[in-house]
């Protein structure tokens, strides 16, 4: 069976990488502790397009709220 070797990385393309895994580390913490404090904790998966990519790329959005309540109408989103 042949073995498979991963191609190396670019030096952006691991800081990249590095960065994302620390962000996904804050997120998850985030949002347990979120949850821990009573919040209502959403998350949605966004497809956007980029012009450097033919490709989708899959975005997160994430809302919250108090159980029980829902959020007001006439508040922007920003």
């Amino acid at each position: 069976m042949a073995e498979i070797v991963d191609f190396p990385l670019t030096r952006d393309q691991r800081e990249a990488k590095e960065r994302l895994r620390e962000a996904m580390r804050e997120f998850n913490a985030a949002v347990k502790f979120a949850a821990k404090t009573g919040l209502e904790v959403k998350t949605y998966q966004l497809t956007c397009y980029a012009t450097y990519s033919a490709d989708p790329l899959t975005l997160v959005d994430v809302s919250t709220n108090i159980p029980g309540r829902l959020p007001r109408a006439d508040v922007e989103e920003f």
